[in-house]
């Protein structure tokens, strides 16, 4: 297999700028990683990938399928006020082809 079949290749949407990204199944350990690997955003993450803080909140694009959200992410994100299906916490998504051509944006930390 060669390593452009292996890129993944998706959008992420920060401050109204379209982000290009190009990355590999697990180059990173989850969405949250790879977003403060390639733009800083302070205050991004504060748990550190628990799951916790839902400082890491995206909004993916409707047409793409993730998988199921775990019962960490979905209380964290109940607790917060929000209900809709496509806002995840960003550290509960793991680097997978899943990601291929998805629009991905990056919201205000709550």
């Amino acid at each position: 297999m060669s390593k452009e079949s292996e890129a993944i290749h998706f959008s992420l949407i920060h401050e109204g700028k379209v982000i290009p990204i190009v990355t590999k199944p697990y180059e990173f350990k989850n969405l949250m990683e790879l977003i403060q690997n390639k733009i800083f955003i302070d205050e991004f993450g504060e748990c550190l990938g628990m799951g916790r803080c839902c400082t890491c909140v995206v909004e993916v694009s409707s047409d793409t399928v993730f998988p199921d959200k775990e019962r960490n992410e979905e209380s964290t994100l109940l607790k917060n006020g929000i209900e809709n299906p496509i806002m995840r916490l960003s550290c509960q998504i793991e680097i997978g082809t899943h990601l291929k051509n998805s629009v991905i944006s990056i919201l205000n930390q709550m």
